[in-house]
């Protein structure tokens, strides 16, 4: 039996513990590592802010924001007076940098060195630290310390009546056209209110050609993480854009008809869902009972104890 748990320490004390899923790829990962037909010498560990329940299934954490390499491996091996046997456990160590921030919500486990890695791979796209970055015809957006898992703020707007508003990022030309119908886009934000209709994402590649792409959020007040496939992205688009030469992301906020919103943006990211690697991929995961809020200052030290029972 393999039994694995993450425990997290604050100045050498221990403030929580959380038991994962092996999954699927973990199995057969440990599998051909016993079998020494790939090395698992370099490992990290990546924080997230996701609530889906884990399962063998999972391939990646929701929606994560940092990975820690793994800094030290060591064994620990007890006698169970209870059981009369040996319980034999894997230990390794990661540090959380003071400088981080965020909301931990899940927590995964990851060999190093994705072969298959790219520029087409998974990438944060903006984690909304900014304001001045997101304008509206020249005014920047507003910031705000509330409701941020990710980093320290969030940025957030208000959408009166039936009129829709739209925020843009400008950004160096960026390549986008690796990406497949089969990958995706995240966003986190939180909802003020019950009547956010939608938020459209738009990838320019001038003023007047882009392609877009809804997200339709829950319609509780709340945290929310809405993502789609690429396939409803390519698939829409005004003008003639040019996916080699996105320099420009805007975000527009639709309400509900004749209702005012508001939305806290927290992240966006694309996640690359169909570049397999067998030597790469998330081992385990789990998703914490209570979250772990990282403030900066403070460095947050991370066990994972992976047991073996014989």
């Amino acid at each position: 039996m393999i039994k694995g748990t993450y425990i997290f320490y604050d100045n050498g004390q221990e403030i929580c513990r959380s038991e994962n899923v092996i999954t699927r790829f973990g199995k057969r990962f440990l599998t051909n590592f016993i079998a020494g037909n790939t090395s698992f010498r370099n490992k990290d560990i990546a924080l997230g802010i996701g609530s889906a329940s884990a399962t063998e299934l999972d391939t990646r954490l929701q929606f994560e924001f940092y990975k820690a390499p793994v800094s030290f491996g060591s064994i620990d091996i007890q006698w169970n007076e209870a059981s009369s046997s040996y319980t034999y456990t894997v230990i390794y160590s990661a540090k959380i940098p003071a400088s981080v921030t965020g909301l931990i919500k899940e927590i995964g486990l990851y060999p190093s060195g994705d072969s298959n890695k790219t520029f087409y791979s998974d990438q944060v796209l903006s984690s909304f630290e900014d304001q001045t970055e997101w304008t509206n015809l020249g005014a920047s957006a507003n910031i705000s310390t509330s409701y941020s898992r990710i980093g320290p703020t969030t940025v957030y707007w208000s959408t009166t009546g039936n009129t829709s508003k739209e925020y843009k990022y400008s950004m160096p030309p960026r390549d986008m056209s690796g990406y497949s119908v089969n990958d995706s886009l995240a966003l986190s934000i939180y909802q003020i209110d019950n009547y956010l209709n939608k938020v459209r994402v738009k990838f320019y590649s001038s003023d007047s050609d882009y392609y877009y792409i809804d997200l339709t959020p829950t319609s509780s007040i709340g945290y929310d993480i809405p993502s789609s496939l690429l396939t409803n992205l390519f698939t829409n688009k005004v003008g003639s854009p040019n996916l080699s030469l996105i320099n420009q992301i805007g975000i527009e906020t639709f309400p509900e008809a004749g209702q005012n919103t508001a939305v806290h943006f927290d992240g966006l990211r694309i996640n690359d869902e169909d570049t397999y690697d067998v030597n790469y991929g998330i081992i385990s995961r789990s998703v914490l009972s209570s979250a772990i809020t990282k403030i900066a200052g403070r460095a947050v030290d991370i066990e994972y104890r992976l047991q073996l029972s014989w």
